[in-house]
């Protein structure tokens, strides 16, 4: 997915398709798609799906975007009746206007307005402004900003070279569309009926001082293959679940078991929920209430995120809304157990501690292989870690026990400074590894700090945390957590500008205090017991430069035991040249995502080794090699008194 800032209201999108080949990213043309000096695609790339000339680097060109179908045939559709979205008053057409007053459209009869027909002509794709300056052409060839949100791919079956496979992408513009992942086509999209008062300032897209979001969240995939044979198929299900993130506090979920045919399960916004920012966790839990449905699935999300925290001044007092977990029933979306600070809103699990909003995705581990959840993890913006244990089988009341075991910001700071203002906007990182020293097993829970919401904002020290949990396989009660030896900065290690740091049975992990700036403001990813991560450092400009800054990105690399540098001997490694050993410029500018570790198929006509080609790791379209050397094997294995 590909976006490009503009100071309008409407930012322009689009989604690409691209191959990865021998560990490099190709286009249709079998060239290499990537630009080296710029890490982005390179002039002369040609994506799949895109006809004529090369698109390269523009993002309105080729792509999803150009594909889009005529407006007369295209299926568009919102939440304006029954729960199957092509039935009833949810398509968005002429046919259907008297479905829809002008005022859903935000229309309010204004002189100068279009009318209802106009502007649901505008949202199928009519070029009624001639926004391209030419009077031949009646389509608008046009997608929004996938700003923030990460597509989903559904794979319904198929056979090798021939597999059935959908996109899920959601833009700002308030579309979700299911694109064929072959064709580039798009099947159908869905506009949530809450985002289309927004459509009138979309049509007439106005010079904007702040950016105007639609679906910004994640979407997520979830699915059922009961039998097991790789297709979607008799009592399996597809859906997705996604939130608004800045456009709103619902989370919604789609039937999508027929491609063809999308049915609303459920949209939600449950009180004391922020925006919508918190990725969902889909797993399962065996809840002692008699209503979850049979297959025992939830969806886990933080309760979101407090706009007070886009004040850089850190709120003295507790946040109005995000402070909270909920778990959710999959199929209804109502919400079977919550934690908060009070007991407001129907919480199960009070905990006072529980003052900052919790935005990002809840991290959720299966510790005993029986396929439900054991243990959770989570932070929130304030810099608190935390740890939750699930009692499966308890009701509501008696389900989970929490707290805090470590601040790495400026909450539980009577009087913080700027530096100490650590803001966390990261996921929790989490891996089983070994202490050889200490000869005993260790969770390593690794996120970094960094001021998402500003991200020019340098005044706080930002920190990449690599936290200790010794209770790896114990579920602690609630009395142990509310008497938490909570970890404070103080409590780790300090690593940077170093080698070889010892952390003995007494530190909490070890931390990596960032030079120059440096922020962390996208997830890390623990890979072969090393740790990976993005720092984003801005430019430094004067005061009267207006010049729109890119600033630069650094990845980190480090051993999850001690944060060394992953060198062949660390032992000739000075302290001096031990956090250049650590990082790799990317060459690319702006925010960059977190890393991916991808395991490619090999070419069709491969040869020896070639047929199992090592991971790869990549940040955006900038990929590098992780130095995995064993070669990939499937290994079965099986465990006592595990069905």
């Amino acid at each position: 997915s590909v976006f490009r800032s503009k100071v309008n209201y409407r930012w322009p999108g689009n989604l690409k398709k691209y191959r990865l080949s021998g560990g490099v990213i190709v286009d249709a043309n079998g060239n290499a798609a990537v630009n080296e000096s710029t890490g982005f695609f390179a002039d002369t790339a040609k994506s799949f799906w895109t006809d004529g000339d090369p698109d390269g680097p523009t993002v309105e060109a080729g792509g999803a975007a150009n594909r889009l179908p005529d407006p007369s045939s295209r299926k568009l559709y919102t939440n304006n009746g029954d729960g199957d979205l092509t039935l009833g008053t949810n398509a968005i057409s002429a046919a259907n206007a008297a479905a829809f007053d002008p005022a859903d459209f935000g229309l309010s009869g204004a002189v100068g307005e279009p009318t209802m027909d106009e502007m649901i002509d505008w949202l199928r794709g009519v070029d009624i402004r001639d926004e391209d300056n030419d009077p031949e052409t009646l389509q608008r060839f046009a997608m929004g900003d996938p700003l923030h949100s990460q597509p989903a791919t559904m794979f319904y079956g198929g056979e090798p070279g021939d597999e059935d496979v959908v996109v899920y992408m959601a833009t700002n513009d308030g579309y979700l569309h299911a694109i064929d992942a072959e064709t580039g086509v798009e099947l159908w999209s869905f506009i949530p009926k809450e985002l289309l008062p927004r459509s009138s300032a979309l049509l007439f897209n106005p010079s904007s001082q702040y950016k105007s979001y639609g679906i910004d969240g994640d979407v997520v995939p979830v699915f059922l293959d009961r039998d097991e044979n790789g297709v979607i198929d008799g009592d399996d299900f597809a859906y997705i679940v996604f939130g608004m993130r800045r456009g709103g506090s619902s989370y919604y979920a789609l039937d999508v078991t027929d491609k063809n045919s999308p049915k609303l399960l459920w949209n939600v916004s449950h009180p004391g929920v922020g925006q919508s920012w918190s990725r969902p966790t889909i797993t399962r839990v065996i809840v002692d209430d008699g209503a979850l449905n049979d297959d025992k699935a939830v969806v886990i999300i933080g309760a979101g995120y407090d706009p007070v925290h886009d004040n850089p001044s850190y709120a003295a007092t507790a946040d109005n809304s995000g402070a909270g977990v909920l778990m959710l029933d999959l199929e209804t979306g109502e919400e079977i157990w919550r934690a908060g600070r009070d007991t407001s809103n129907g919480t199960d699990l009070v905990l006072p501690k529980m003052t900052r909003s919790i935005a990002t995705q809840i991290r959720v581990i299966d510790l005993d292989g029986d396929r439900f959840a054991d243990r959770m993890y989570a932070t929130d913006v304030g810099g608190q870690l935390w740890r939750f244990d699930i009692f499966g089988g308890q009701p509501p009341a008696s389900l989970v026990t929490g707290g805090v075991i470590a601040r790495l910001g400026a909450e539980g700071i009577d009087s913080p400074t700027a530096a100490d203002t650590r803001r966390v906007y990261n996921s929790p990182d989490v891996a089983l590894f070994l202490d050889t020293a200490q000869n005993r097993r260790f969770l390593s829970i690794n996120v970094g700090t960094g001021y998402r919401a500003h991200p020019l904002d340098t005044n706080a020290t930002d920190v990449f945390y690599s936290y200790r949990d010794p209770a790896v396989f114990n579920r602690l009660a609630q009395d142990f957590y509310n008497s938490y030896d909570i970890a404070t900065n103080d409590d780790f290690v300090e690593v940077s500008g170093s080698t070889q740091a010892l952390v003995t049975a007494s530190d909490r992990g070890w931390k990596f205090t960032l030079p120059d700036s440096q922020m962390v403001l996208s997830n890390s990813s623990i890979f072969d017991g090393q740790v990976f991560f993005v720092a984003f450092s801005p430019d430094t400009v004067a005061a009267s430069d207006c010049s729109v800054t890119v600033g630069k990105n650094v990845l980190y690399r480090m051993s999850i035991l001690n944060g060394d540098p992953i060198v062949e001997n660390i032992f000739e490694v000075s302290d001096e040249e031990a956090d250049s050993e650590r990082t790799t410029e990317l060459r690319q500018g702006g925010i960059a995502p977190a890393p991916q570790f991808l395991f490619p198929s090999p070419d069709e006509d491969c040869e020896g080794p070639a047929c199992s080609p090592p991971p790869v790791g990549c940040v955006g379209v900038e990929c590098f090699d992780p130095g995995f050397r064993n070669r990939p094997v499937r290994t079965l294995w099986t465990q006592d008194g595990i069905e």
